[in-house]
């Protein structure tokens, strides 16, 4: 079933399926407090196809790299730094990799490498 696809890509999500709680009790995961809608379909996008589609193009970035990091999700945070970052995402994304959560270097490294590439194209 589905567990069984979220449990092969996340030890996290695996955890939560075998442990009674009420995810494996009810089969039923919810979408984590401060995360949208849009944004948790483009993680499950990732997590069943392996790649991003539509879905991760829509969602919130910050977002997507908080879910890779809560359910240690390989791959995600990766295309999010090659292929994320654009002239309307930028300045959000540096800012978030600024924040003292966790090591972030990758998504500050992520936005100075495509305003170098790029220019500023309208960002300012």
């Amino acid at each position: 079933g589905h567990s069984c696809v979220l449990c092969a890509m996340s030890e996290e999500y695996e955890g939560l399926f075998r442990s009674g709680m009420v995810e494996e009790r009810e089969g039923v995961v919810g979408v984590p407090p401060g995360i949208s809608v849009s944004s948790f379909r483009g993680f499950l996008e990732f997590m069943y196809l392996g790649r991003c589609g539509s879905e991760c193009a829509r969602a919130d970035g910050r977002e997507l790299v908080i879910l890779s990091e809560m359910y240690d999700v390989g791959g995600l945070r990766e295309w999010l730094l090659e292929d994320g970052i654009g002239c309307e995402s930028v300045c959000g994304a540096y800012e978030f990799g600024l924040v003292e959560e966790g090591d972030r270097s990758d998504v500050v490294g992520g936005c100075l490498g495509f305003v170098e590439r790029e220019g500023l194209c309208g960002i300012l």
